[in-house]
């Protein structure tokens, strides 16, 4: 790096005074006056600081032996002890210890009041030294500056120069020390850097607030130290900022609750800065298709033309009733185009002049629904071989619905070896938007679910796919909720499965329930209710009502195939046995499965 001298003039930055000169900040640590002692002070403080958190993961727990393991010590010995290095505190939760006031303590209790005292104790030491660099400037430049300057030769410059790099480099600080550092020391097994969704509500809320305002004092700070500002607003309304940050995301480390215990699966594993914003592009298009298409019929009699290429919007909000007529012509037409030009196929592929589509579909569905990204980690359990699930003639029944069931094309992605010839039946209502019509079309694969289509894919003892609950079944969704409902309200497809000898496959897709929130949940209810159709506004959130999804992963059980005999005409004893049969291999997946999979605190109901 270039030092500038004296004469180096700099017309790019604010004005100055002709004869001040010009320094990088840099050379402010070999300035010989007090500035140069404060600064050199301030960074020696920032090493020490270092210096003591390389320490701490340096340190050897001395109550390990030469193998590694932990040794038992005593009781009261290791009431001295940092509350990381006890030995299974249970194990001596039986032993009081008397406390404060006469009560007696638990040795847990101790450990936990302890465990408060050491976390105060880092925030204090953190907070006072990360933000020591520029308390020291401004206590110089508030406070000494008029008495020492005709002394040291302190510039104006640098009076302004060397409190916009610490307060800078101090908020830069927060998010490696307080954040980084303090998880580690406080949650060592569960803490990552980036654990999105994961730590409790109250930990997600302050992580949320905490990095937004981190964010704006970075703006100001590095916005101030480029192009200055005359009383300084930016250079002290960031550091402030940055102050409140770091409160908030230390706070954020007391109230973190770990990940849930238990199986790998259950898990969910930290992706990459560039797989996360991947995530984020696909949660994002996914959960907000329709709206496209609805916001393009909304502008078309106003102008938006799609055939105006290459700028649609070119007379937007700027015709008459005729040409927004015409308009609005044009887009019924192009979106009624899918539906003339690709027809439902019942089979992936199996239309031969679809064929030059099938590259673009594929691609469009590893962008979309591949195992990275928004549905990376995903646990797909099959309680038999898959080939017992690729002999054709079975029904895959998929439960529960769910607020909105998109997920289910990464399942039949992510495993296709299994799904590629099953024909996927959805409701009619996904027609409606054209994207949808698009891609099922191009697919192949995928019919709207009517007892005719389904009967003629059965005729060629092609496997299905459906969810027996449907719309019922979603409207009793509550995400987040104790209980995951399931519908048994209908029956129609352990009848159809008989009369066609189709064995019975039950898909438990457990994470489902909490994929999406509901706002017009009540308008859907108040609509199916009176009307049976659940209209609505078709807006599909997370619990923070963003429009994207809850990003819950895949965790999604097969159950063993059932094996139906055909039955021309089978009595309701025998629908009714085999639905029972079904819906009790339902509780054997869930009771086998849902711990694991991390649904310990989760019941499923049934409900008609």
């Amino acid at each position: 790096m270039t030092l500038l001298t004296a004469s180096s003039p700099r017309t790019t930055r604010r004005s100055r005074q002709a004869a001040d000169p010009d320094i990088l900040v840099v050379a402010v640590f070999w300035h010989p006056g007090i500035l140069g002692l404060l600064s050199g002070a301030a960074v020696l403080g920032l090493f020490a600081q270092g210096m003591m958190i390389t320490s701490i993961f340096a340190y050897e727990d001395k109550n390990k032996g030469d193998d590694g393991k932990t040794v038992t010590v005593d009781p009261d010995a290791a009431a001295d002890l940092q509350p990381d290095h006890l030995v299974d505190a249970k194990d001596w939760s039986a032993t009081p210890k008397r406390g404060k006031r006469g009560r007696s303590d638990s040795f847990t209790e101790i450990k936990k009041r302890r465990r408060k005292r050491d976390f105060l104790l880092f925030c204090a030491m953190n907070f006072a030294l990360l933000q020591s660099p520029y308390i020291l400037t401004q206590f110089y430049r508030f406070a000494w500056k008029g008495c020492v300057d005709c002394l040291f030769g302190a510039t104006p410059q640098q009076l302004r120069d060397v409190p916009a790099a610490f307060a800078l480099i101090s908020t830069l600080g927060i998010p490696i020390f307080s954040h980084g550092v303090g998880g580690i020391l406080f949650h060592p097994k569960e803490w990552s850097f980036h654990h999105p969704g994961g730590g409790g509500s109250m930990h997600v809320r302050f992580q949320a607030i905490g990095w937004t305002l981190l964010a704006v004092a970075l703006l100001c700070q590095i916005v101030n130290l480029i192009f200055g500002t005359s009383f300084d607003f930016l250079l002290h309304s960031g550091n402030l900022l940055g102050w409140v940050a770091e409160l908030l995301l230390l706070y954020s480390l007391f109230v973190y609750k770990g990940d849930p215990k238990g199986d790998a699966k259950a898990q969910s594993h930290d992706r990459s800065f560039t797989e996360l914003i991947v995530s984020i592009a696909q949660d994002l298009f996914i959960t907000n298709m329709h709206w496209m298409f609805v916001v393009w019929l909304i502008l078309a009699p106003f102008g938006f033309d799609v055939f105006n290429f290459p700028n649609p919007a070119a007379t937007l909000f700027a015709v008459g009733p005729v040409d927004g007529g015409i308009c609005l012509l044009k887009t019924l037409v192009v979106f009624s185009l899918p539906s003339l030009l690709l027809p439902y196929s019942a089979s992936k592929g199996e239309l031969g002049w679809a064929h030059p589509l099938a590259t673009f579909v594929h691609y469009s569905e590893l962008a979309l629904v591949g195992p990275y990204g928004l549905f990376r980690d995903s646990v797909i359990e099959l309680e038999e071989k898959d080939g017992v699930y690729k002999k054709d003639g079975c029904m895959f029944a998929v439960a529960p619905h769910g607020t909105l069931p998109l997920s289910v094309w990464a399942v039949w992605f992510q495993r296709s070896d299994i799904f590629d010839r099953v024909c996927l039946f959805f409701g009619s209502q996904v027609s409606i938007v054209p994207g949808y019509r698009f891609w099922t079309g191009a697919r192949g694969g995928c019919m709207p679910v009517t007892k005719k289509n389904l009967m003629a894919c059965m005729k060629k003892r092609q496997s299905v796919a459906l969810v027996p609950g449907g719309v019922h079944e979603m409207m009793k969704c509550q995400p987040f909720g104790d209980d995951i409902n399931i519908s048994i309200k209908h029956k129609g497809f352990v009848r159809i499965a008989l009369q066609e000898g189709f064995d019975l496959v039950p898909v438990l897709m457990l994470h489902e329930n909490d994929m999406y929130n509901n706002p017009c949940k009540d308008l859907q209810n108040w609509c199916y209710k009176v009307m049976k159709v659940p209209m609505g506004l078709p807006y599909y959130t997370n619990k923070w009502f963003l429009p994207c999804s809850n990003r819950k992963p895949l965790r999604v059980v097969l159950g063993k195939r059932l094996k139906v005999s055909k039955s021309a005409e089978p009595t309701q004893e025998q629908v009714d046995a085999l639905h029972r049969k079904f819906y009790e291999e339902v509780v054997r997946c869930w009771e086998k499965h849902h711990k694991e999979m991390g649904f310990a605190d989760r019941t499923l109901v049934y409900v008609q």
